[in-house]
């Protein structure tokens, strides 16, 4: 896996980490940046557009690349309003534990495919992934 923190971060997402962890919408956008301006991927995208002027000046496939960068944000906009949309499985009519972890399973495809375009960013930009964290 390109990020190295995905699967130590997403199992305690779904509730299937050590410690049993809760499953909340929250961890999921914690990840993903968008619940803290603490968050290490927090605006990622906007850094990830500045950095196109390093591809630009290796003489890189800058339109590539900012396809990626586009991917990207799609996927991890989608993936924080799944997890959001998951805390409301219980509220609405026919739902239930079922509906958040169906919509929790959703969400983790959508991060998974988060990570592969982080992965091609990191490419494009020659830089090598960070080890994972112990407590994401």
């Amino acid at each position: 896996m390109v990020l190295s923190t995905l699967s130590y971060c997403f199992l305690p997402i779904i509730g299937q980490g050590s410690g049993g962890c809760e499953k909340t919408p929250l961890n999921v956008q914690g990840f993903l940046g968008y619940k803290s301006t603490e968050d290490p991927l927090y605006r990622a995208d906007k850094l990830m557009v500045r950095a196109a002027s390093v591809i630009d000046s290796v003489g890189g496939d800058v339109e590539g690349y900012l396809s990626v960068v586009e991917a990207y944000k799609d996927k991890a906009d989608n993936s924080a309003m799944m997890a959001y949309t998951s805390s409301w499985g219980e509220a609405n009519p026919n739902g239930g534990k079922e509906v958040i972890d169906e919509y929790l399973e959703r969400t983790k495809l959508d991060v998974m495919e988060t990570e592969k375009y982080l992965g091609q960013i990191l490419k494009y930009l020659n830089l090598e992934p960070l080890p994972a964290r112990k407590n994401p």
